[in-house]
């Protein structure tokens, strides 16, 4: 086991559940087409995924902004996809990503920067990413979005309050 910094990317479907109660085949197909848009622009932006279970995927990037700038993309590239959907068969991510000191083993990070990225994900909008103080404090400046500052949010099992940031890019 080794231990690095990473900027870490968690990614769920919103209302998976409800999706796959609803038309578990259609929804399954919806997913894989979405997991090809995830693995083209995670590797466009030399992201790779460390884990994955069901609806979620887990990424790991070398720097915030690589990490930052894939997310937009995933984001926008589902919209996109969408828009060939019926609204109630629309596949919505939410998408967390913090930086953190992560303990690889055997190609899987583990750690709590691992779960707080997974927390932030849960703060964030379908169709929207929550990123950490410290992703704010590295980007800024560096990708063309927008942050509203949320605040200090309690999130389950991390010890301490997390600063965190909802990204816009929708009037960029």
């Amino acid at each position: 086991m080794t231990r690095k910094i990473a900027a870490i990317m968690a990614a769920d479907v919103f209302a998976y559940s409800r999706h796959i109660a609803e038309n578990e085949e259609e929804t399954l197909s919806i997913l894989a087409t979405s997991r090809k848009i995830f693995d083209e622009l995670i590797d466009r932006h030399g992201g790779r995924i460390f884990n994955t279970a069901g609806d979620s995927v887990m990424t790991e990037f070398g720097s915030a902004v690589d990490a930052m700038r894939a997310a937009v993309d995933i984001q926008e590239a589902l919209r996109s996809r969408n828009l060939a959907h019926l609204p109630g068969r629309c596949l919505q991510f939410r998408i967390g990503i913090t930086v953190a000191d992560v303990v690889e083993h055997e190609g899987d990070l583990l750690g709590d920067g691992v779960n707080l990225a997974a927390r932030l994900e849960g703060l964030a909008d379908p169709g929207g990413i929550c990123i950490s103080r410290w992703v704010h404090d590295a980007v800024v400046n560096k990708v063309s979005v927008a942050f509203r500052d949320i605040g200090e949010r309690e999130v389950k099992n991390i010890p301490t309050p997390v600063h965190a940031y909802i990204v816009d890019w929708s009037d960029l």
